[in-house]
């Protein structure tokens, strides 16, 4: 058995806020939260994809919000982290051109710098969503230069926004990247199971991966609501049902090593994640039709 004595541990804070059509207001809801979950002793607190603004407002409104009120957003995140000193991370969108807009996570440290920003891979074109008619779609990069990495107390977090949660070997890959735990940002669209899907895929993920899984989602009855941190044996260890507030609990690289050396299905893989560069998204994203 390692030894897992003094190993950083941090506490988190999963929050459960609606983003609506009024950013100045969204921005309040954050800054109560934010104070909240600061005096509570969190070291952290995740807030929900697009928090920044109603992501069912047409694609063309987000574009021209986006252009409007990006940057006032991100610099009232980075005053609302250095005045709590608490580490933000939190959905908005960003400007790009034409009727797109970016949906993308940033994330502040409790100085009020940002340290890591993330640009959503996998668009929701699902269950009668098109995302792609909203946000301009993400190019792979070399060495997956794509996916987003963020260190807070010596913890490694990699970021996965919504519907990439669907997709496994993003998880995986973030992990072999070097992520110790992960933190979802999510506006899960409310409907039939969804709120089943979406609680089997963060335990999926913790348990797969063996780690942490800190899951921030918009709330009933927009979304699935159902934020929560979950232990590396896929239970949650704290959670918010169907309205706004606040989750939080102690993540521990103690606990998660422990679970590690009892399960090590990471370390026994025999087999690796590669980039799909065929896949009919990034064909059609080059133009190219050679490899359809």
């Amino acid at each position: 058995m390692s030894d897992n004595r003094n190993l950083p541990q941090i506490l988190v804070t999963a929050a459960q806020l609606a983003g609506s059509d009024n950013v100045k207001r969204n921005v309040e809801s954050m800054a109560e939260m934010s104070a909240q979950a600061a005096q509570a002793g969190s070291d952290m607190i995740v807030f929900p994809e697009a928090v920044m603004f109603d992501f069912t407002q047409p694609g063309d409104v987000i574009a021209e919000t986006a252009r409007e009120y990006a940057d006032y957003f991100e610099h009232s995140l980075k005053e609302i982290a250095q005045r709590n000193q608490i580490a933000i991370v939190a959905g908005m969108y960003g400007k790009a051109e034409g009727n797109l807009s970016t949906n993308t996570v940033i994330v502040i440290d409790a100085s009020g710098a940002q340290i890591a920003r993330y640009d959503k891979l996998h668009n929701y074109d699902a269950f009668n969503f098109c995302e792609s008619s909203k946000h301009r779609l993400v190019e792979l990069q070399p060495e997956f230069a794509e996916l987003s990495l963020f260190t807070i107390k010596g913890i490694r977090f990699g970021v996965i926004n919504c519907y990439d949660l669907r997709f496994p070997e993003m998880a995986r890959a973030l992990i072999d990247k070097g992520a110790d735990m992960l933190v979802v940002s999510s506006g899960w669209v409310a409907g039939p199971l969804k709120e089943s899907q979406w609680t089997t895929l963060l335990k999926a993920r913790a348990l797969e991966n063996t780690c942490f899984v800190v899951a921030s989602c918009q709330p009933a009855p927009g979304s699935a609501g159902l934020s929560m941190v979950v232990d590396p044996l896929g239970i949650p260890i704290a959670a918010v049902p169907e309205c706004a507030g606040l989750a939080t609990a102690l993540v521990s690289m103690t606990r998660q090593n422990q679970v590690r050396e009892i399960l090590p299905c990471v370390s026994q893989r025999r087999y690796a994640v590669v980039q799909n560069h065929h896949s009919p998204l990034a064909v059609a994203q080059r133009g190219d039709a050679r490899h359809e």
